[in-house]
């Protein structure tokens, strides 16, 4: 696993997951079951969106790799987690457990994949240095902030992409997580309506959440439904079901 290697300690991808996944059937590791295990060893991490190749180049060149949650390959609806360690000219040096330990991808190709998850990063770090992950981030080190940055970000591309579903999901996530409720609510809908992958519910619950905030529990009740068809052992499919048959049974 490049992240703990990198602080010096050894730990196999296949030890990881085991250590990560609830039984051998969960089929994902969500970026806070990531950010738990890095715990463990004594790394703290920031979980942020709208990150874009500014942000990459200033952590890796403070020594911080960044783990990126993109699409497996174009055209894949497949979440992967690949980690930047190092960058030229249009170009960043990444790990991925698939491919290997030094793959190249330019920074249209990087970004292009980095769509789908409206640019999620983590950086993971020990506590001593946390000023310097501070300095690097900037604004964006604080969590309200960084949302503040992801609606504004998702603004402008629901205006360049208006039949993006994923632009329209990170909208309404930013939305959801500044408190805007109904508004978010609307934007999932947006977002649903334009076609989103039945796999996307499995990484992604958020519209979930907005719409049991809402009330809107029959709506979360048939898109867990489906989704769980797919996905029977998801946990975090199972809980949003079962709050929705809860609350619709009164």
């Amino acid at each position: 696993m490049t992240l703990l290697g990198y602080y010096g300690t050894r730990v196999t991808q296949a030890q990881a997951a085991e250590a990560m996944k609830d039984s051998r059937g969960d089929p994902q590791v969500t970026s806070l079951e990531l950010a738990a295990y890095l715990g463990r060893f004594g790394l703290r991490s920031v979980i942020r969106y709208a990150g874009d190749a500014g942000v990459l180049r200033e952590l890796v060149s403070r020594g911080f790799p960044v783990v990126l949650q993109q699409r497996l390959k174009v055209g894949s609806n497949v979440a992967h987690f690949r980690t930047v360690y190092g960058y030229s000219a249009g170009r960043f040096l990444i790990s991925d457990p698939l491919l290997g330990p030094s793959l190249s991808l330019s920074t249209a190709e990087l970004e292009r994949l980095w769509q789908y998850y409206n640019g999620e990063y983590m950086v993971a770090y020990p506590p001593a240095r946390e000023a310097q992950v501070q300095a690097a981030l900037g604004n964006d080190f604080d969590l309200l902030s960084n949302w503040q940055h992801a609606r504004q970000h998702g603004m402008e591309d629901v205006k360049v992409r208006p039949n993006d579903p994923y632009a329209w999901w990170g909208l309404a996530k930013a939305n959801l997580r500044l408190g805007n409720i109904q508004v978010a609510t609307t934007q999932f809908d947006r977002a649903v309506s334009l076609g989103v992958p039945t796999i996307y519910y499995l990484y992604r619950q958020e519209a979930f959440e907005a719409w049991t905030k809402a009330g809107q529990h029959q709506k979360t009740l048939e898109w867990t439904t489906r989704a769980l068809k797919a996905y029977p052992e998801s946990k975090e499919l199972v809980r949003f079901r079962n709050l929705a048959k809860s609350a619709l049974e009164g």
